[in-house]
């Protein structure tokens, strides 16, 4: 079955049905120029088609998916064939070409599906499914439209009508080709398949509480009515159902569920069935159906280093605004090799509206947690691109209290301008975007305790607008001697155990050197933790220095080991 996975925003739609298929045609068996047997064509507008532009010579025939021998790719492995009717021809006019299936008889509730495309469209581009009882008479026995589009489906896609009304009798489908322009419309995988009593729950999507680094909240649709409760079966992804690896959960009442206690920046998988009320079974077990929790944003530290490599925390915690609605600001660009060396380079950009618009695209870092009197040095590598023109880019880096150009507190630490393309796209002799990037570095001193932001404000005027990326940011943490001081550090050595325990109230230790009282070096240890306990056994008894560093600056402390 296939996955679906389900990326933060991501809907997925399927009519998802099975029981006894009716009639069932994809057109494998059709040979081009021709429609398959006991299908029928109808030229409902009597127009000469213009076989000097397109290939079709018929109302409706079967072409090649792929394009090959004909003109065009509509979208489908080699030989996967589908019909379609063309709309090309002279004089202009209105189409009313018929393509009409066999006699079907379903003796329970059905529906039919089908997939239908439109290529080469232009403007009105429509098309009907009608309905028979009595014959193929055109377009006298065609009384009822079930299924009517005037807009482009410019991509396949799946249609699915409920022909329940029509259980144990004989009918004849139609999909009329009524558009009064120009263009190909293609059918494809038309099967009229019995209606189970109990249908698989569809329309998946992220639901109202959203996603988080430990959470999702799933919701479906449900076409049974009253009384139809959920079993949902969930794991890691790639997991295999039924097989007692996964965790499940029976008897959901709501069409959505929130899993929570789950890991950041994890992919999982669930499947779910429909119990259905009034003895109509189960549906299908659908899945599985993919879902990726956040990233978790407090994970940043010191030193705090973005470089892209993560998608997923770009999504789930930078924050973009686009302050001039312009439709173009920020965003995560995973297609390119800027250096040749055969390997995608992400990058975070913003790209010119072709209007020539000004940029005023806002990039905001997640929440960094300051310290008062701390100071902090941003530096950012960037680069330009001559994309549409000749880019001249202009940004400021500014320090925000909220992830939002409207924020309270905005103090710009660095303005930068005339910043021009350096480097040649792609070259591999050392001479590319990336090597030749500009890097700056600005610092900021924090007033007070609290989160802030880091945001990068394109500001560059219409004329000079181009493409502008951001390669990295880094932010590095210096805490002033005050800063130090007031945070707590005791330690004290435990005889029984024989290790130095080290405590800092508020800030993590980074390494410890203990020496001799002659200046001897006798452990050296890194740290990361604001709670240490540290092995001395091997040492003998004596009196000893301990030089504890903690985010850059160090106390040294005395014990004695006996």
């Amino acid at each position: 079955m296939k996955k679906i996975t389900l990326l933060i925003t991501l809907i997925f739609s399927s009519s998802l049905m099975y029981g006894q298929i009716y009639f069932e045609d994809d057109f494998s068996t059709a040979t081009p120029n021709t429609v398959p047997t006991g299908w029928m064509v109808v030229d409902g507008d009597g127009l000469t088609p213009n076989t000097a532009v397109d290939e079709f010579t018929s109302a409706w025939i079967a072409v090649d998916r792929d394009g090959s021998p004909f003109a065009g790719n509509y979208g489908g492995p080699a030989g996967d064939i589908a019909v379609a009717s063309t709309s090309w021809y002279t004089p202009a006019g209105t189409s009313n070409d018929w393509l009409i299936s066999p006699a079907i008889t379903p003796t329970t509730d059905s529906a039919v599906t089908w997939d239908a495309k439109a290529q080469d469209a232009t403007f009105a581009d429509g098309y009907e499914l009608l309905i028979s009882t009595t014959g193929t008479n055109v377009p006298g026995d065609f009384g009822t439209v079930l299924f009517s589009v005037a807009a482009e489906e410019s991509d396949w896609e799946t249609r699915t009508i409920d022909l329940s009304a029509y259980t144990n009798q004989t009918i004849y489908l139609a999909w009329r080709n009524n558009s009064t322009d120009q263009f190909v419309l293609l059918v494809d995988n038309v099967i009229v398949e019995e209606i189970p009593s109990c249908l698989n729950p569809t329309d998946f999507v992220l639901g109202p509480n959203g996603i988080t680094d430990t959470s999702a909240d799933i919701a479906w649709t449900d076409g049974n009515g009253p009384g139809t409760v959920f079993d949902i079966e969930y794991g890691l992804d790639g997991f295999t159902p039924n097989t007692g690896t996964g965790t499940i959960i029976n008897d959901i009442a709501a069409t959505n569920y929130d899993f929570t206690s789950l890991m950041p920046d994890t992919a999982y998988d669930f499947y779910i069935t429909a119990n259905c009320a009034g003895g109509n079974g189960d549906s299908e077990q659908v899945g599985p159906i993919g879902f990726l929790t956040a990233f978790d944003c407090t994970s940043y530290g010191f030193p705090y280093t973005e470089d892209w490599s993560n998608i997923n925390a770009y999504v789930s915690c930078y924050t973009v605004e686009d302050a001039n609605i312009d439709g173009l600001s920020w965003l995560f660009n995973n297609a390119n090799d800027l250096d040749g060396d055969m390997t995608i380079d992400n990058i975070v950009n913003v790209f010119p509206q072709a209007a020539n618009v000004a940029k005023d695209d806002w990039l905001f870092t997640p929440a960094i947690s300051g310290t008062q009197g701390a100071e902090y040095t941003v530096t950012v590598t960037y680069n330009a691109v001559d994309f549409q023109a000749t880019a001249n880019e202009s940004f400021d880096l500014v320090i925000t209290d909220s992830p939002a150009s409207s924020a309270t507190m905005q103090s710009v630490i660095g303005s930068y301008n005339n910043i021009t393309q350096s480097g040649v796209f792609g070259d591999t002799g050392g001479n590319d975007l990336i090597t030749q990037a500009y890097m700056s570095t600005a610092t900021y001193t924090a007033a007070a305790d609290g989160d802030f932001h880091v945001a990068i404000h394109a500001n560059t005027l219409a004329a000079d607008s181009d493409v502008f990326l951001i390669l990295n940011i880094e932010v590095t943490e210096t805490l002033g001697v005050n800063d130090f001081d007031r945070n707590i550090f005791t330690h004290n050595y435990d005889k029984a155990s024989q290790t130095l325990n080290l405590e800092s109230s508020n800030m993590a230790m980074t390494n410890v050197e203990v020496y001799s009282l002659l200046g001897q070096s006798v452990v050296s240890k890194s740290l990361n933790n604001t709670s240490e306990s540290i092995d001395v056994s091997s040492l003998n008894d004596g009196i000893y220095l301990a030089k504890v560093n903690i985010n850059g600056n160090s106390k040294t402390i005395k014990f004695v080991k006996n």
